[in-house]
């Protein structure tokens, strides 16, 4: 066994397929790693606003890079779970949940190059037919009053979403909100969105929704119809914020 293995665990996991795979899994973290997370997440002076996304603010290698760095630099806790969902491991055993699951993604030729930071197709990658594919990791605040994401599908290049809460049991309330939603665009003609063009709360009916709680994964596949969305928050001013883990597995393209 891999020395990351027991970080993470898939075996409470309960899933739907329509209208695309979706896992729901809790817990997810094992738990005293998860509780030094919440307790060493970072600054919110850390974060940049993503408006154009919804009312939110990320940490990452693409939102504020320097200050990502400088904060898994200053923190064993976090570093370690850098390090492991940057690992071969996790996308391994990812890949095999689902396939445990009948969820086969087509990764015929497949290279994990996570920890070489690549962000084109490698020269060896493209002479040897290869897909090349990468996680990483995305800190996200959204107030809990007004916070929100907009109904969207993600990016092409996005193979697999997992999102992970990252709150003290009961220090949320669902009154607020909060809930990942899966949704669908009132006009059905809208359903593809390969391309991930984002919508209006007006404009989707809400089809099913995952509760905010402590120490849960919501796991998705990119599809051309995978529309979810974060709805305005509902929770008073001097509220927690809502505090989420976000990782992406993608292609390198």
């Amino acid at each position: 066994m891999a020395k990351e293995d027991g970080l993470i665990s898939f075996a409470h996991a309960g899933m739907r397929y329509e209208p695309y795979p979706i896992a729901y899994i809790q817990p997810f973290v094992e738990p005293t790693v998860y509780d030094s997370l919440v307790q060493s997440w970072p600054e919110q002076s850390l974060f940049k606003s993503t408006a154009e996304l919804g009312k939110k603010a990320s940490l990452s290698e693409r939102y504020n890079p320097d200050n990502y760095f400088r904060f898994l630099s200053n923190s064993p806790q976090w570093a370690r779970f850098h390090d492991f969902i940057k690992s071969d491991f996790f996308i391994e055993e990812t890949l095999r949940f689902l396939g445990s699951k009948n969820v086969m993604i087509n990764l015929d030729n497949l290279r994990i190059v996570s920890r070489k930071g690549l962000k084109r197709p490698s020269l060896w990658g493209r002479l040897k037919g290869r897909q090349e594919i990468s996680a990483r990791f995305e800190f996200s605040l959204m107030d809990a009053h007004g916070g929100s994401i907009r109904p969207h599908t993600d990016s092409p290049n996005k193979l697999i979403t997992l999102v992970i809460s990252m709150t003290q049991p009961g220090e949320w309330n669902d009154a607020w909100g909060g809930g990942t939603e899966i949704c669908l665009p009132k006009d059905r003609t809208k359903v593809y969105n390969e391309v991930n063009r984002y919508m209006d709360f007006d404009d989707v009916d809400v089809i099913d929704r995952f509760p905010f709680v402590a120490n849960q994964c919501i796991l998705f596949i990119k599809t051309y119809n995978s529309w979810h969305q974060v709805a305005p928050l509902r929770g008073p001013e001097n509220a927690p914020m809502r505090r989420t883990l976000t990782i992406n597995i993608e292609r390198i393209a």
